[in-house]
């Protein structure tokens, strides 16, 4: 290699812009090449002077939203290094905090990929991406620009100020101050120096962008249009078309707003009936047998059928407080009667419409599963055999169904299904039954369930807590004309 390209190489190096084998490489000719070495360790001191002389002075990080790429003067660069005395330990390298800082929200799952392995895993550098499974994603850009993606979704930083949008929900806020930011999708681009504008883009052909504040240059098949706060934009691939209306869109992380809340916390030989929960709208009503609680359990053991309904309000839940939670938390293994033939389990409702069903499902397998409702209903996953508590995800907008283990949904779903977008279940159920049973709710006669030994045999089930939350977004952006 020229004398010119190492020193390039090496000047790259500690701007942390070397991709993991480009720096493979520096390292392997380092020990191979006295040359390199010498020029190696003129630059280490050079940068390390530099940065003892300016560090008090410039104290501030130039954030990548403002900042655009500078040639390089090699030949001042070599002339202060041959200044420069004495020897460096190899290899290190010196690194300075860079990028834009990341951070994950909570109940989120996803993950920061660096273009290089030494890159700081929580900031944001020009070649990284987000790939966000579930849940929010903040990126603070400098200056008082701000990023906020919700996913699923795919975020692409290729170089300074530039964004990529491949799938997700992001909004961007860029004040004056933080310089010129664009955001692309596969069809439109956006760029704009002192605006607020949401995008939203799927897997598929649909896109919209959404001005909130200020102006935002769009660019759609090469041509070029301006699009001011109020206004909305939409291309599904074949058409492109404007609107006078502008979306919301989500800018901090969510609370968690408890909705409904049993813990069963009452004296022995408690009725369910009639009993109101800690938090929720109305009393329980029994459909079918008369559970009581016990211990702080409510327990439909005794091969009984029971059915107790709650009402909820779900009223909160919306296309910007999308997410509902639904945790179950069940009595010890020992004594949690998921072991037979029959069914048991919790039920979310819409009217006189069951659409989820968590918990024991008919036949021989132990643990919790969570599958669409009906009697020919099919296990989504490999049965949470033993857990004592489990959580179900509904995404309002999407009409994904996930179940967790645990209280927790920050990390990988067990299973997934996906319902119908848009529900707000109005009641809760608790219920256990037989195969029969449930060909009987589903319309067919009992002998559907076939005539084994164990057909008529009832699941049970026993619990101890039930929750129902939403991540609530309040904080959400909306355009006010």
């Amino acid at each position: 290699m020229s004398r010119r390209s190492d020193e390039e190489m090496i000047q790259a190096a500690f701007d942390g812009q070397l991709d993991p084998r480009g720096f493979a490489d520096l390292e392997d000719r380092l020990r191979r090449e006295p040359t390199l070495r010498s020029i190696y360790r003129r630059y280490s001191r050079l940068t390390l002077a530099l940065e003892e002389k300016f560090a008090h002075s410039e104290p501030n990080v130039i954030p990548l939203a403002s900042a655009r790429p500078r040639p390089r003067r090699h030949g001042a660069w070599l002339a202060l290094a041959a200044c420069a005395t004495g020897l460096l330990a190899l290899p290190f390298i010196p690194r300075t905090a860079s990028g834009h800082a990341v951070a994950f929200g909570p109940e989120s799952h996803g993950r920061l990929v660096s273009p290089t392995a030494a890159a700081d895993s929580f900031r944001l550098v020009p070649g990284s991406r987000i790939e966000l499974e579930h849940g929010s994603v903040s990126i603070d850009l400098g200056h008082g620009a701000r990023a906020y993606l919700e996913g699923p979704g795919l975020l692409e930083f290729p170089e300074t100020g530039r964004f990529e949008l491949v799938e997700g929900r992001l909004w961007l806020n860029v004040p004056a101050a933080a310089g010129l930011v664009r955001c692309s999708t596969s069809g439109l681009s956006a760029t704009t120096a002192d605006g607020q504008f949401g995008m939203i883009a799927s897997r598929g052909p649909a896109e919209e962008i959404h001005v909130l504040r200020g102006s935002v240059q769009l660019t759609q098949n090469r041509q070029q249009r301006e699009l001011s706060a109020g206004h909305s934009a939409t291309w599904d691939g074949l058409q492109f078309a404007t609107i006078d209306r502008a979306g919301s869109f989500s800018t901090h992380f969510p609370h968690l707003r408890v909705l409904f809340d049993e813990d069963f916390n009452e004296p022995a030989l408690t009725p369910l009936a009639g009993k109101m929960p800690d938090i929720g709208v109305g009393p329980w009503s029994v459909d079918r047998g008369g559970p009581i609680v016990e211990n702080g359990v409510l327990d439909t053991s005794g091969n009984v059928r029971h059915a107790a309904f709650a009402p909820l309000d779900t009223s909160k839940l919306d296309d910007l407080s999308h997410i509902l939670l639904l945790t179950l938390e069940s009595s010890h293994p020992e004594t949690c009667r998921f072991h037979s033939e029959g069914w048991a389990g919790v039920s979310l409702y819409t009217g006189e419409e069951e659409r989820i069903f968590i918990g024991d499902p008919c036949g021989p397998e132990r643990g919790w599963a969570l599958h669409p409702t009906g009697y020919d209903a099919r296990h989504a996953c490999p049965l949470l055999q033993g857990e004592t508590t489990v959580t179900l995800r509904y995404d309002f907008r999407s009409g994904l169904a996930q179940l967790f283990q645990g209280t927790n949904t920050s990390g990988p779903a067990l299973a997934s299904e996906w319902i119908s977008p848009g529900l707000r279940f109005d009641r809760l159920r608790i219920a256990n039954g037989s195969q029969a049973d449930a060909a009987v709710d589903a319309g067919k006669p009992a002998s559907a369930a076939g005539t084994g030994p164990d057909v008529n045999v009832r699941g049970d089930i026993a619990l101890r807590r039930i929750r129902v939350s939403v991540l609530s977004s309040e904080t959400a952006d909306a355009f006010e004309p």
